[in-house]
């Protein structure tokens, strides 16, 4: 750029020539010469052989949280799992997949959010943390499935770690909040039938699976087929899953009934008929859900140490929380050896015999009362039994105000934790195979805090 004008450093401020008036300068610009050279950019070249000298425990830093997730686990006693293992050093077979590596898989992958096998399975050759705990051991999906099965068992674990932390005082049991979580079931709404309905689909089903039977029995080499004998346990399959709902039905109807007459309300034939149960997952039953609306569902059951924020005991049940608080308290008992001093519940369980049982057993229950038809909640009743009475006292005072406030801080937490890792609807049918996944999930939670808190089995 040029400028022609007229500038004499000896002239004032004042007396300079304007340098931004047009008139008194001209700009006289360069157009720059356009260039036939190409950028220079780094791309990628994917067929270069290269020498790397390397191990995975190398690629994993030491400070990663499967590290930590490996070495719970590591300490964990698998005995009941592996006793199960078929194959052995004095037998032939093929080496079995040490559980602590599907254990750990499926820890991991929870703590990631992760919920489904083929997912895992998945990423157990495209991520180096799970490629890490596999060790060179090859998985597949169905493996990492079954695994689930295990309901049982992860019951025992779950026990043996708390009974562990109990032993060196790091959890006293002292004061348990519990609370249901209403998951969405594998089942959609669409798969519920009335009774007529599943006996005619049951018919069907029937029919289908001694046609394919026949076909079988004219051609023996059919057997070999693949494909037929897909078709064949995929049908019985569905004649099992419907029978299995007709009786469903019928326990559905009993229920129904039992919850009529305490409540003194009429059974009606009409409500009788527009019963149903799902042909899918005939263990499903619809609930109200938190956002208004009623979905095939199972109830999970969480006990938490509102000290320690451990969970202590989990159940998988059908229906409501109405019943559960002494079924869980006993469990807790019994499986500890250890009578907590205060358990806290909301509404939903309040049952006049469960809160009775309860406190006889030398724990005190705090839920608030129910405020129906009573102008005082707290005021006590000369009929009711000295525990009501008891109770009824104790939950009008100010310390009791307070220590009722931990059932939210602990078991909504404890719920909202599941929520996140990745537990919205189940992928699982049967309620034998939900109880498996909500084992790995309660074990994922106590790992988890045991690492913030520093703790060892």
């Amino acid at each position: 750029m040029c400028f022609k004008g007229y500038f004499n450093p000896g002239i004032p401020m004042n007396d300079t020539p304007n340098l931004f008036n047009t008139s008194e300068y001209t700009v006289e610009t360069k157009t720059p010469e356009i260039s036939n050279s190409k950028p220079r950019v780094n791309s990628p070249v994917r067929n270069q052989i290269e020498f790397v000298s390397t191990c995975l425990d190398n690629l994993i830093s030491e400070d990663h949280p499967v590290r930590n997730i490996w070495g719970y686990i590591d300490q964990m006693d698998l005995s009941i799992i592996t006793k199960k293992i078929q194959s052995t050093s004095n037998s032939p077979g093929r080496p079995a997949i040490d559980p602590k590596i599907l254990l750990a898989l499926w820890i991991y992958a929870l703590v990631e959010g992760i919920g489904s096998a083929r997912v895992i399975d998945r990423y157990c050759s495209e991520h180096l943390a799970f490629k890490w705990i596999c060790g060179g051991v090859s998985v597949n999906y169905h493996t990492i499935s079954d695994f689930r099965k295990n309901s049982e068992e992860f019951d025992q674990l779950v026990t043996m770690c708390i009974a562990r932390l109990i032993q060196r005082d790091l959890i006293t049991l002292k004061r348990i909040s519990q609370d249901g979580m209403k998951v969405r079931a594998s089942a959609g709404s669409s798969s519920f039938r009335r009774k007529p309905r599943l006996k005619e689909l049951l018919s069907i089903a029937k029919e289908r699976v001694e046609i394919l039977r026949k076909e079988i029995d004219a051609d023996p080499s059919q057997c070999l087929n693949r494909q037929m004998a897909a078709r064949k346990r995929a049908a019985e399959e569905r004649k099992s899953r419907i029978e299995k709902a007709i009786d469903e039905h019928k326990k559905v109807i009993i229920e129904k009934g039992r919850t009529k007459k305490k409540h003194r309300k009429p059974f009606t034939d009409n409500e009788k008929k527009e019963i149903r149960a799902s042909i899918t997952d005939p263990d499903a039953r619809k609930m109200i859900m938190g956002n208004g609306g009623y979905n095939p569902a199972f109830n999970v059951q969480l006990a938490v140490d509102t000290n320690s924020r451990f969970i202590v005991g989990y159940d998988v049940i059908k229906n409501l929380d109405s019943g559960q608080l002494s079924k869980m308290f006993a469990e807790v008992k019994e499986n500890y050896n250890i009578t907590p001093e205060q358990w806290l519940v909301d509404k939903g369980y309040l049952e006049f015999n469960d809160l009775i049982k309860v406190q006889k057993s030398g724990c005190k229950v705090y839920v608030n009362p129910s405020l129906k038809g009573k102008k005082d909640p707290n005021a006590i009743n000369e009929k009711e039994d000295a525990e009501l009475g008891e109770w009824r006292k104790r939950m009008g005072t100010e310390e009791a105000k307070e220590i009722y406030k931990d059932r939210a801080s602990n078991s909504e937490w404890a719920n909202a934790g599941m929520r996140n890792r990745g537990l919205g609807q189940l992928l699982v049918r049967g309620i034998n195979a939900v109880k498996g996944v909500i084992g790995l999930q309660v074990l994922a939670h106590n790992i988890v805090r045991a690492t913030r808190l520093n703790y060892a089995w």
